[in-house]
């Protein structure tokens, strides 16, 4: 199942780290903790997650879909009430 996150930021540091910050979402809730989590990068949007359930990122910078596919991780950090609730690390894959 995939969830379109509505809003979203994305950070990276000076060594080309990638960050996705967002509020939590509820279906990601039913993945397993210990994953594995992979994302994909298709066209101007990157899925990451299981197969099972993942979170889509629409209208990523193209900087930022280079840097992930360069980089082949980024990091999901989920929120609520401004509090971190997960911190997600999802390596790259070409299908998942």
């Amino acid at each position: 199942m995939e969830s379109v996150v509505a809003e979203y930021e994305v950070f990276k540091n000076d060594r080309n780290a990638l960050a996705f910050f967002f509020a939590r979402l509820p279906v990601l809730d039913r993945n397993p903790v210990e994953g594995p989590f992979w994302f994909t990068v298709q066209n101007n949007r990157i899925a990451a997650g299981t197969s099972a359930q993942r979170a889509v990122f629409e209208d990523v910078q193209q900087d930022i879909l280079d840097i992930a596919k360069q980089r082949g991780v980024i990091m999901m950090m989920e929120f609520e009430n401004q509090q971190p609730v997960r911190c997600t690390p999802c390596y790259l894959s070409d299908t998942f």
